[in-house]
């Protein structure tokens, strides 16, 4: 067996330890924590009861990309909708938005009492709506968007009651992820309440 030498095993060490750092400074960057965003609107002045009876409020619809839990990013003017890395919804938006139109409607006290289909009970009125647009617009003009249909059906006769877009957009404070997702809440909440309205202004 030959012995290795003093100088070689300097020659060698030195090698490793510049591997080493080499390998260091080629690691990558942390990896930003996850960040989870929920909305609770909830009625300020809850006006009096509209509708006399049970209202089930249906989960919303959406497609694409409208239907996943990252939160989506637009620049104005474009067409193009990014999906943002490490930004999520607490729940999918079609959950999200049934949950808060939910409460809504209960803080609202528009009628007797508001379900969901999962209590399997027979409602007089059915809610359902659909998500046409949920994004945050980035740029000079920061600000969150939401267009959502929405609907009232009486079951009795099948007869629509309301059935309007709710198109709104609220400026964010800042041009940021977190700022975009408050504006939205605001935007969302603008949008139940002019639905609400809408509810107890039809000939019921």
């Amino acid at each position: 067996m030959k012995l290795i030498s003093k100088r070689m095993m300097s020659v060698c060490g030195a090698g490793l330890l510049g591997l080493g750092f080499l390998s260091a400074c080629a690691s990558p960057p942390p990896v930003p924590d996850d960040s989870f965003y929920r909305i609770s609107p909830k009625a300020e002045n809850p006006g009096n009861q509209a509708l006399d009876g049970v209202v089930e409020v249906a989960r919303f619809a959406a497609s694409g990309s409208l239907g996943n839990r990252p939160l989506l990013m637009s620049n104005r003017g474009s067409n193009a909708v990014t999906e943002y890395h490490y930004h999520f919804w607490i729940e999918s938006p079609p959950i999200l938005l049934q949950t808060a139109l939910v409460s809504y409607l209960r803080s609202s006290k528009v009628a007797v009492q508001v379900v969901t289909p999962e209590l399997r009970v027979t409602p007089n009125y059915t809610v359902t709506g659909h998500v046409l647009r949920l994004e945050t617009l980035r740029g000079s003009k920061p600000a969150g968007l939401v267009a959502l249909e929405l609907s009232l059906r009486r079951e009795r006769d099948g007869k629509i009651m309301v059935l309007d877009e709710y198109r709104i957009e609220v400026p964010a404070a800042k041009d940021r992820v977190q700022d975009g997702a408050v504006a939205l809440e605001h935007a969302i909440d603008q949008a139940f309440r002019k639905f609400v309205a809408d509810i107890r202004k039809s000939p019921l």
